[in-house]
């Protein structure tokens, strides 16, 4: 921006302040002169017409110098202002795009979160950066009205224990879920609906909250107190914190679909395993009681016939046994999907060579394993045990590998076989797989399946790496 004294003249300073610096003197000067000759050497001695001529030159000079001194320093004092009007106007633009950066952040940072309580947690430590505040709150309330869950942010927790109870929705926070519009208040205990704090609660005096809204319906409310280096919050931070609430709303209603997801997905692999052991293992199970049912019969008269058939019986029942194996080791994830990936992956390796006899080679990185966070970990895991008991009931391979690595700011698991291989282009519709491809979509990550006949198979799933704040 150009500042208007510099943009008045060549040198900085108005035409006319310029005018009279140079022309002014001359002028005086010729006034002299012409004073000197017209009228004091008239009026006055010789000696006394100079001193006269003197005494009037420099008092003209002193009033020429004053006047413009005058200027300078007004032109000097209208350039400091210009500047610290600059300045203000800098740091406002600068404060601005601190908050826009932050509320982007905060979005993208947001979309990555899939439990509900970390969503929770996340947006009241969002929000209290974004507006620079000393206190932040999110409550969301059941269908009654009551507030079921309160997360706060700058309260320790000795604090909260202090406090007591979750608040009940009065005052601010009940007229603030009443009426579903933003609330900003520059001392909140002068408001006709504050009706104080209990014993125990830290003072607070600024206040702004907004509703968490989603399609009309209220999620939650998020409030923020007691505003750092200023004297109450601004239109800019209200502005911030409803792009903000926006985002948490899209971000708490990705986590209870992601919730309802894995109910389904849970319900829908009960139903799988039930309808598999219904038209496998239980059949077998019921033919081998039919074959034992004829040796008994054939035991006295046939013996010969007796045994063999006892043999076949006792083929299908170690077929039934393998294939319930193969069933506990695709149910087992739900009880272990909360260990480490270092520890819960070679246990999943494990068991595939207890149960399967199946010769799995496990290589798993820990830097890799750290850059996860839960409902990623969990996905891997997961799907790494599909991916082995596919191998353990399917394939007929003798080995396998399952590696987790970095590569390219990912987090790369991939599992391998040397069995039958199937055709990848019509062979990838099963439930398993597709258990798969949902869970890999769910946190963001792609799964890739490769396999002909004949040539074993190779499952890949490729996870965005988590960065450390985030976690």
């Amino acid at each position: 921006m150009t500042d208007p004294v510099t943009r008045s003249g060549r040198g900085g300073y108005p035409g006319r302040l310029r005018f009279a610096a140079f022309v002014l003197p001359a002028l005086l000067i010729a006034a002299l002169m012409a004073l000197d000759f017209f009228l004091f050497e008239r009026v006055f001695a010789p000696g006394l017409s100079h001193i006269a001529t003197v005494v009037v030159g420099v008092a003209g000079v002193l009033a020429f110098s004053t006047a413009i001194f005058a200027q300078l320093t007004a032109l000097q004092e209208r350039d400091h202002a210009n500047s610290e009007r600059l300045r203000l106007l800098a740091d406002a633009l600068d404060q601005k795009r601190q908050q826009l950066q932050a509320v982007n952040a905060a979005g993208l940072a947001l979309t990555s979160q899939l439990d509900r309580d970390e969503v929770l947690q996340r947006v009241a430590d969002q929000a209290r950066a974004v507006a620079n505040a000393t206190y932040a709150a999110l409550g969301v309330f059941n269908d009654d009205g009551v507030v079921e869950t309160f997360a706060t942010s700058g309260i320790s927790d000795e604090e909260r224990a202090r406090i007591g109870a979750l608040p009940r929705g009065l005052g601010l926070l009940g007229l603030l879920q009443r009426e579903a519009i933003p609330i900003r208040l520059r001392d909140l205990r002068e408001h006709p609906a504050s009706v104080g704090f209990p014993p125990g609660h830290p003072p607070m005096r600024t206040f702004l909250g907004v509703p968490i809204l989603l399609r009309s319906e209220t999620l939650g409310n998020l409030y923020l107190t007691e505003k750092r280096n200023a004297e109450e919050f601004t239109a800019d931070d209200e502005e911030a914190l409803r792009t903000l609430a926006a985002q948490a709303a899209i971000a708490i209603e990705n986590a209870r679909l992601y919730r309802q997801a894995e109910r389904v997905s849970v319900l829908e692999e009960r139903d799988r395993i039930g309808m598999d052991l219904h038209d496998g293992t239980i059949q077998s199970l019921y033919g081998v009681g039919l074959l034992l049912e004829d040796v008994a019969e054939r035991l006295d008269d046939e013996p010969e016939s007796a045994k063999a058939q006892l043999r076949r019986a006792v083929d299908r029942l170690n077929a039934a046994i393998s294939d319930l194996r193969g069933y506990v080791l695709g149910l087992r994830p739900v009880r272990a999907s909360d260990r480490p990936l270092v520890e819960s992956l070679p246990a999943l390796a494990e068991q595939a060579r207890s149960n399967a006899l199946l010769d799995v080679l496990v290589d798993v990185s820990r830097d890799a394993a750290e850059e996860l966070d839960g409902p990623r970990r969990e996905a891997a895991y997961y799907i790494a045990a599909d991916a082995l008991g596919n191998v353990a009931r399917h394939a007929r391979a003798r080995h396998a590998q399952l590696r987790l690595f970095p590569e390219d700011g990912k987090v790369v698991l991939e599992i391998t076989d040397d069995g039958v291989g199937f055709d990848d282009q019509t062979g990838t519709r099963g439930h398993g797989l597709h258990n798969m491809r949902e869970r890999a979509f769910a946190v963001g990550g792609t799964l890739r399946v490769e396999s002909h006949p004949g040539q074993g198979a190779r499952i890949r799933l490729e996870l965005p790496a988590t960065a450390k704040g985030e976690r």
